[in-house]
């Protein structure tokens, strides 16, 4: 059993620094806002995505030259704990590209998000065409699960839910109630093999359609399954989102069990009491 005596304020497990391409915060800026809040140090986890469909740009980063920065961050701020990390775009058709690519690297923290789905990406809305929100949402799922199961090389499971962010629908939730059947499942996994699920406080903010919300019972179920503790994430692309909503997610953290906070170095978990 690790040790859980250690008691520090928040790691943000999941942010994007001007290394992804989607983002322009600034490595030491952020740290600075790190220190601002209290918080006990971020992860940089820039994105890396394969099989990009058409008409997307390619999301990769120079992993060398992220990490030399973090590197120096490291002696400007030694009090922090500065993670190395990348969210690795999971999707069937991409699963040996990625074991490539970790065959040649090695990060503090790994981060496996699904972003493409059958050939698009839910953010551009045409994902979504002639499906009711049942299908969109299954279809999303059943990938997840599908690489859960021929991919392990992952630390945490990134925002399980993105499909509701940019869904047209009416139910922004992604429930126990209606998808328990594939993702109690997911869930399993996770739990049975020491990887973490993630509440990405990005997915519950307003979008164009309406705010999705997190299903508690998710979170619970996960405990029930023994999940050890769940990753808070902001999916911060600039350092003012660094850490948002973490206090409310907290709050319901300890209310569906959870007690401690983890973050991963050299891919190991790290727990703390969370404050």
């Amino acid at each position: 059993m690790p040790d859980k005596s250690f008691r520090m304020n928040h790691i943000d497990n999941h942010t994007h620094s001007h290394h992804s391409t989607d983002s322009r915060m600034d490595m030491g800026s952020a740290a600075g806002k790190i220190l601002q809040r209290s918080f006990g140090g971020i992860c940089f986890s820039d994105h890396y995505d394969f099989d990009a469909p058409d008409g997307v740009r390619l999301f990769t980063f120079d992993v060398q030259r992220q990490q030399e920065e973090i590197d120096r961050l490291k002696e400007k701020f030694p009090s922090l704990v500065l993670l190395k990390g990348v969210e690795i775009g999971i999707q069937p058709a991409s699963l040996d590209s990625i074991r490539d690519f970790m065959g040649r690297h090695t990060f503090d923290t790994v981060i496996a998000s699904m972003h493409f789905v059958r050939g698009t990406d839910p953010f551009h809305g045409t994902y979504y065409q002639g499906y009711d929100y049942k299908q969109a949402y299954r279809i999303y799922l059943e990938d997840i699960l599908y690489c859960m199961g021929a991919y392990s090389d992952f630390d945490i499971l990134g925002h399980f839910d993105y499909v509701a962010r940019y869904a047209p629908y009416r139910e922004h939730e992604v429930s126990m109630k209606v998808f328990g059947d594939i993702l109690d499942p997911i869930l399993k996994i996770l739990a049975q093999n020491g990887k973490t699920l993630e509440i990405n406080t990005k997915t519950y903010q307003k979008f164009q359609y309406g705010t999705p919300t997190l299903d508690k019972n998710v979170i619970r179920r996960f405990r029930e399954l023994g999940g050890e503790a769940v990753s808070l994430g902001s999916d911060a692309h600039g350092d003012e989102r660094i850490g948002e909503q973490f206090g409310f997610y907290t709050r319901i953290l300890r209310q569906c069990g959870f007690r401690y906070g983890v973050y991963y170095r050299n891919r190991k978990p790290e727990y703390y009491k969370m404050d």
